[in-house]
């Protein structure tokens, strides 16, 4: 039997505003070229490694980050290049998504790394959008109440 170790997996949030920098992380140029130590400050891919990389709104990154995701995923290593110097570090990654489509489309390329995709369908109906804000309300007032309230309804479901 081969021993097992349990760890926590990294679940990291990639937010639509992110740098490259941010995104694929740093090099500290001047130690390089002062003290010849190449000195990495990780980013989002490094932290992601062997984790859950979670992008809300993945339709509205920019296209230039975008790619950089799609290489990393595809080679499992991020390489960093700054000034003639490189660092490169794994980064495998479950890729999570979400998205309004209502805002935009998502780049083919990128919709291809993903293993499942769901479409929800929006709820259009005046009548029935007031009675989920009227809901959502009354569960924000008292969530015991409302609890309380739909049980008989949660359990025949």
């Amino acid at each position: 039997d081969l021993p097992v170790e349990h760890r926590r997996i990294s679940f990291v949030d990639l937010p639509v505003s992110a740098t490259e920098d941010r995104v694929v992380g740093t090099l500290d140029i001047e130690k390089a070229i002062q003290l010849g130590q190449r000195k990495f400050d990780p980013g989002v891919l490094a932290n992601a490694n062997r984790g859950i990389l979670y992008v809300d709104e993945i339709n509205l990154l920019d296209d230039h980050i975008v790619d950089l995701l799609l290489d990393s995923a595809a080679m499992g290593v991020n390489i960093v290049e700054r000034e003639g110097i490189s660092f490169s570090h794994p980064a495998r990654f479950i890729l999570v998504g979400t998205m309004n489509p209502e805002e935009g489309d998502l780049r083919p390329q990128l919709l291809d790394r993903f293993a499942l995709s769901v479409d929800v369908q929006g709820i259009k109906d005046t009548h029935d959008r007031i009675e989920i804000l009227e809901r959502h309300i009354a569960y924000e007032n008292d969530p015991l109440d409302f609890k309380a309230e739909w049980e008989p309804v949660d359990v025949q479901l």
